[in-house]
């Protein structure tokens, strides 16, 4: 009766902050209010979960086996586990599972339920198992290179793997914790709970859920049981759908709500004539890119590859369409990871493009379907591509349309071209070249479903030099093989990649410690306070 009534209470405050008629005069002290696109929020199960708008909620749900430090993210500090050894020949890593933790449920936190989560993330086979596969983990042999003894998990690998590697996949989201008691009393049909899990949490971390309603809201709440950092200040928090940038600042201007996460160039500059209002740049490894479906035999000519790079305009994408709100970034992994590219290559150039579609014989051009999502970037970027494809013949039939049928028409393999965004899981230059640069089977059962497969882009070789990458230990060599990778991906392949946001959060005057990383998961809750 007591989780009824608090359900209703919650339930009941959501729709009086939400009513779009009343005039508020400030959100409750102990509570956050955040307005943001979550419309392609999908699942709350850190396994499954693979999408930018559920990522801060899973973060501070679940406690993950390694974090990032919130107020350093270049620091990689304890989350479930305190301490951690690996093998001399690369092969293995010990952690040590704190001991005092406790899940939401009152369930205490195991080495047995680290390994779970880590067996789970492989057997579930979702989106975000690429991040564990990598060490060579598949079904048939999780089970024995994830093991628990005592307090403490044992991971072991075919081949050695770098200790900076391995952290940092840990502390993605698949590495978070559950509680494995209360997700296996849910499983229905071996599905390890992930039915179950979907709309609801098992975790440890500084917040337990009291509410998810699709396209319209999360409410979490701060677990006074919590023991990974600092206990939270902030109450509750509550993170709003709203799809329109104009419509958050308005609630942002009124003080409806606390912070606004999608504002466009021009709101974020007139917020300057508020004084009660600030905004604060997170600095983001998102890069936008534009992606062309080997399935089209058209879009497979690699002179087609070429042409799109030189059809792009760039500088005027970056300065004039958005002035300064994103930065030119022609390679996939971002500026401020290690091993980032800082070389501009490509510009907008007509005569180059005209050229290679000659040499291609598709000078008089071709129709072709782009898909966007109906949200900045996407429909301006997709727009301002349409205006300049045009230019050498090349007509695009834009497709926009709401993003989870963006995101499904994409991981189905349904479209010509697309302008999506990849975020890294984790701060290693492995995430992104593991994303786009490995495949070795088109075929519609396989498990590696990343852009490459997305794409139909069969690249046995390449996938031979990402693994090799992945493998190397010393960590000069790890860079140059990733700056290898990362030209090939750059000028040979179906890949044009433009953009990379630099972040700005518009937020009321009085909210403090507000921040995050390079990933789209990394802003901590239990650290913010209003005051």
């Amino acid at each position: 009766m007591r989780h009824a009534l608090k359900a209703m209470a919650v339930s009941a405050m959501m729709s009086a902050m939400m009513s779009p008629g009343g005039a508020h005069a400030a959100t409750p002290a102990d509570t956050l209010v955040i307005a943001r696109d979550i419309s392609a929020f999908l699942s709350l199960d850190p396994q499954e979960a693979f999408e930018i708008a559920s990522g801060d909620t899973l973060n501070n749900l679940y406690l993950r086996l390694v974090q990032h430090d919130p107020r350093d993210f270049r620091k990689i500090i304890p989350g479930a586990a305190e301490r951690w050894e690996a093998s001399a020949d690369g092969r293995q890593v010990v952690f040590k599972i704190r001991s005092g933790l406790k899940f939401q449920s009152g369930n205490p936190l195991t080495a047995e339920d680290a390994a779970f989560s880590l067996r789970r993330g492989v057997l579930l086979d979702k989106p975000p198992s690429i991040i564990l596969r990598q060490f060579g983990w598949s079904k048939d042999n999780v089970g024995q290179k994830v093991r628990a003894e005592g307090d403490r998990l044992i991971v072991s690998f075919d081949r050695p793997y770098a200790l900076d590697l391995v952290l940092s996949a840990f502390s993605a989201a698949i590495a978070s914790v559950v509680d494995s008691k209360l997700v296996m009393a849910n499983e229905r049909n071996g599905d390890l709970g992930n039915a179950w899990l979907r709309t609801r949490s098992a975790g440890a971390g500084a917040y337990r859920l009291l509410e998810w309603k699709a396209k319209d809201a999360v409410v979490i709440e701060a677990f006074p049981g919590y023991a990974g950092g600092a206990a939270p200040r902030i109450r509750r928090v509550i993170v709003r759908h709203v799809a329109e940038a104009a419509a958050q600042r308005l609630l942002l201007d009124k003080g409806d709500v606390d912070v606004a996460a999608d504002l466009n160039p021009d709101q974020v500059r007139a917020i300057a004539s508020n004084p009660d209002l600030k905004v604060v740049q997170v600095p983001r490894d998102t890069v936008f890119y534009l992606a062309l479906n080997q399935a089209n035999p058209i879009l497979a000519k690699p002179e087609v590859w070429q042409a799109a790079r030189w059809l792009v305009d760039y500088d005027g994408i970056a300065n004039q369409l958005f002035r300064g709100q994103y930065k030119v970034n022609q390679a996939p992994v971002a500026q401020g990871m290690a091993g980032a590219l800082p070389e501009r290559p490509y510009k907008l150039d007509v005569a180059k493009a005209k050229a290679l579609l000659a040499k291609a014989g598709l000078g008089g051009g071709f129709t072709v379907s782009v898909d966007a999502m109906a949200a900045t970037p996407y429909r301006e970027i997709a727009q301002s591509l349409q205006s300049t494809f045009g230019q050498v013949g090349i007509v695009l039939d834009l497709r926009v349309a709401e993003p989870s049928q963006v995101l499904t028409r994409y991981r189905e393999r349904r479209h010509d071209m697309i302008v999506f965004v990849w975020s890294p899981d984790y701060s290693d230059p492995s995430s992104t070249i593991e994303f786009f640069a490995r495949n070795t089977d088109n075929g519609a059962g396989v498990a590696n479903k990343n852009a490459a497969w997305r794409n139909h882009w069969l690249i046995p070789q390449l996938t031979v030099e990402t693994e090799q990458a992945s493998r190397e230990i010393d960590p000069p060599a790890r860079v140059q093989r990733y700056g290898h990778l990362q030209r090939v991906l750059r000028d040979d392949s179906p890949f044009v990649f433009m953009m990379q946001k630099d972040d700005p959060v518009a937020m009321r005057k009085n909210v403090q410690n507000y921040g995050g990383g390079v990933t789209f998961d990394s802003t901590h809750y239990h650290i913010i306070e209003k005051k």
